[in-house]
């Protein structure tokens, strides 16, 4: 059991070549901005304490674990070097999940032919995703699987009708090519008649006005459809072939239709007869040739899938790619909308000139903290051992607050800078607010309380028991315990310590 996710490609779906380079890059920038981080241990003094980087892409390509907006861990996900592919465990459903299909998105969208990202064999219709992909990289995708109905011809090779069915193909109607492959692939499912009900069903159309248009010549693809449709039938009524041979002319008439470039309905003397001519000109227009073959399938009794494959290379739309908006390019969407961050919230990706625009809040906060800071820099600050008094800061924090994780290169940094002042007081300032009995008690909630009564409450850990039990497992505590004011603030405070850019803002260095 789990939420999952991967990329579904069709038979020789990949990156191109001279793609690859530029997508690993991009891919590494897309996971760091996410929020996923490289949880690692390091061991002294006799003490494993965990500290935290940004991903990055290694020899092996990368894996990670924690996702640092979501501060939690799921199963491991990355990217394979020697595939060249996305990969993953389990995402969960917050931001950890977020970022993984937004990863399989860009894989997508770079992957030369059709491919679609998918959570727990689900499509994704993936607008948003494309929206933060073009924000980050200042890009013009446009939506890749606009058109539903190319999506589930390819997936029907390899999956069987019914489970198709359970997909929610509405996601993908967002403008009319969307729809029109809705209808389609509705037809093909339930039936032309059962498609034109749920068209004018959702579109809230009644099947009085709908004939009023209809006698009225409104030529929108639903009656060009229909009209095609009585065509076809009338087709059969008339025509001195066979139903089998009839079957297979009308196949023969649309595909030499479809594979000339003129969208004149003149192919030949074979085909002037003015029914056929209908079918032709109501075909062109509705742009849903996938209904009209299904159309003949059911007039005709005959399997649309036989029909449709000797069709389905020549089949496209031709007035929709031609109509202005056709290629319609994703807004951006910000990572702060995506990830639902509050820019308080993303103190360690903050840039001089960025868009993130702290709350006055917070950066009264900095100012508190920048005047202990220079009070500190009067003094001396003392520490017999600094480096194994830091350490200890470490436990701590993951003892008494749970997960409050020290940036790895703010680690490195201190430890070569250990008679640094400047150093040694921006650790005091992290021992006085773990020490805060403010913030002892805020940090509590997610605790057992101590003392005799509450033995069996909580979680239990096999084999050492740790010193506090959380009262719940991490990934369904409440959200005000899980972000008690004390997280929020120490983990904030090292975001801050961590951001050399942001820290020479505030402390000048």
């Amino acid at each position: 059991m789990g939420t999952f996710a991967n990329l579904y490609r069709e038979s020789g779906a990949e990156i191109p070549k001279e793609k690859i380079e530029e997508f690993k890059k991009r891919l590494e920038v897309l996971y760091q901005a996410g929020g996923m981080m490289e949880l690692e241990r390091v061991s002294l003094f006799g003490k494993t304490i965990g500290t935290i980087r940004k991903v990055a892409m290694h020899e092996y390509g990368m894996d990670f674990y924690y996702n640092y907006f979501e501060d939690d861990c799921w199963e491991n996900a990355g990217f394979s070097i020697k595939s060249n592919h996305v990969w993953s465990g389990k995402i969960g459903w917050r931001q950890f999940h977020t970022a993984v299909v937004a990863a399989y998105v860009l894989e997508e969208l770079y992957t030369d032919g059709t491919a679609i990202a998918m959570v727990d064999a689900d499509p994704v219709t993936a607008y948003a995703y494309t929206g933060w992909i073009n924000y980050l990289f200042q890009e013009k995708f446009y939506f890749k699987n606009r058109d539903p109905w190319k999506l589930f011809e390819t997936m029907h090779k390899d999956e069987d009708d019914y489970y198709l069915e359970r997909t929610d193909w509405r996601e993908f109607v967002c403008e009319e090519y969307g729809v029109l492959g809705y209808f389609e692939i509705y037809a093909v499912l339930h039936g032309t008649g059962a498609a034109v009900a749920h068209i004018q069903d959702l579109t809230g159309v009644s099947e009085e006005k709908a004939d009023e248009e209809e006698k009225q010549e409104n030529f929108n693809f639903l009656n060009c459809a229909k009209a095609a449709q009585k065509a076809i039938e009338e087709f059969k009524e008339t025509s001195s072939l066979t139903e089998k041979e009839a079957a297979l002319f009308l196949v023969e008439m649309l595909r030499k239709y479809y594979e000339q470039d003129s969208m004149a309905l003149s192919i030949g003397d074979e085909y002037s007869d003015s029914v056929l001519q209908a079918i032709m000109l109501f075909t062109a227009i509705s742009d849903v040739p996938a209904y009209v073959f299904k159309a003949i399938a059911e007039t005709f009794e005959i399997d649309f899938w036989e029909l449709w494959s000797q069709f389905s290379g020549v089949a496209r739309r031709r007035l929709s790619e031609e109509r202005e908006g056709y290629n319609h390019i994703v807004g951006e969407i910000t990572t702060m909308e995506l990830f639902n961050q509050s820019p308080d919230d993303m103190i360690c990706y903050w840039e001089p000139a960025g868009p993130i625009k702290f709350s006055e809040e917070l950066q009264n906060w900095f100012q508190k903290i920048k005047g202990q800071f220079d009070c500190l820099m009067k003094e001396e600050v003392q520490a017999n051992n600094p480096l194994r008094w830091i350490v200890d800061l470490m436990v701590y924090a993951d003892e008494e607050y749970y997960r409050i994780y020290t940036f790895s290169e703010f680690f490195e940094e201190t430890m070569e800078n250990l008679t640094d002042k400047k150093y040694l007081a921006l650790w005091k300032i992290y021992d006085d607010m773990l020490h805060s009995p403010e913030l002892e008690e805020a940090g509590s909630v997610i605790f057992v309380p101590e003392g005799s009564g509450h033995e069996h409450e909580g979680l239990h850990y096999l084999g050492e028991q740790p010193r506090r039990r959380l009262i719940t497992n991490w990934d369904i505590m409440e959200k005000d315990k899980r972000y008690n004011k004390a997280r929020v603030m120490l983990r904030r405070y090292m975001a801050l310590v961590a951001n050399k850019k942001l820290r020479k803002k505030v402390f000048g260095f």
